[in-house]
């Protein structure tokens, strides 16, 4: 049920808030259940979940018995099962098992890990969503009682996964060698030719995707590579996608090679612009940029 519109959510999740319907949808999913006509208050009550989940489409009633239909059959696993999708003892698992409560959480003091916006990153991959706010992304700058500064909080917005999956298309040999003969085997920060393979990496940082890849690798132009793809030292590509996290974390673009100079936008993160005009993204369009400034 992954990509469920909002009302399909909203109501798995007040499902997995009630104890008494949970128990129903339990019951019901090990055998088809009978409702006596006595008057007893339990028998009324749950007669009343039932022929709640009957108008959703969830159950399917036969005279007394109830049964649940193949939609409630997902209903079911969405509103009761555990959906941490790391390993137990992790701190990505402890990351999702803070911010299961879908409260808001404070990223400095309340999320485990030392890259949480990684650990993020790695939930949305799973279909996970969080409160997004126009301007800072996923999430949102809040005061914390505990640590008592502004900070980077986070929200998820349903404790199961409700948006397809991010996944990243397998790069083939064949294309990473045409981007690395493109650039002549040289790294996009500094320009060097080092004795290592330079990794190819994308502009747009994982972290920053709202969607899955879908290069057509076989038929991109130059053109397109040049837009997407550029090339970068294990060392280079690791320190972008440190700054890259930086800047999911605290909407600031991190100056490139310590230099404040952006050719579009200026330090703050933008989502209509996104990451165009930041050196991180884009180190050839920056230098041409600064250069031309330079030259006056």
């Amino acid at each position: 049920m992954p990509g469920m519109d909002e009302e399909t959510a909203n109501l798995i999740l007040e499902i997995r808030e009630d104890e008494r319907r949970r128990t129903v949808l339990d019951h019901l999913a090990d055998e088809a259940k009978n409702v006596s006509d006595s008057g007893s208050d339990a028998n009324a009550d749950v007669r009343t979940i039932l022929d709640e989940f009957a108008s959703e489409g969830i159950v399917e009633q036969d005279g007394a018995s109830y049964a649940l239909t193949d939609i409630g059959e997902r209903f079911h696993k969405y509103a009761t099962a555990d959906w941490n999708p790391s390993n137990e003892g992790t701190k990505r698992a402890a990351t999702f098992e803070t911010v299961s409560d879908c409260e808001w959480h404070c990223s400095a003091c309340e999320l485990p890990s030392s890259q949480p916006a990684k650990d993020i990153q790695m939930l949305r991959k799973e279909g996970f969503e969080f409160v997004q706010n126009t301007g800072q992304g996923q999430g949102d700058y809040r005061d914390c009682e505990t640590c008592e500064a502004t900070t980077f909080h986070r929200k998820l917005k349903y404790p199961f996964p409700t948006q397809q999956s991010i996944t990243r298309q397998d790069m083939p040999d064949s294309f990473k060698r045409r981007v690395r003969d493109l650039y002549d085997h040289r790294d996009a920060f500094d320009g060097s030719s080092p004795s290592t393979t330079l990794e190819v990496d994308h502009r747009v940082p994982e972290v920053r995707w709202e969607e899955s890849e879908s290069f057509d690798y076989k038929s991109m132009s130059s053109e397109d590579i040049e837009e997407h793809f550029q090339i970068l030292s294990r060392k280079h590509n690791l320190l972008k996608s440190r700054k890259c996290e930086s800047c999911v974390e605290n909407g600031t673009r991190p100056p490139f090679m310590q230099i404040e100079y952006y050719y579009e936008g200026d330090a703050e993160y933008d989502d209509d612009l996104g990451c165009v005009g930041c050196g991180w993204y884009n180190p050839h369009e920056w230098r041409a940029s600064l250069q031309s400034e330079i030259d006056g």
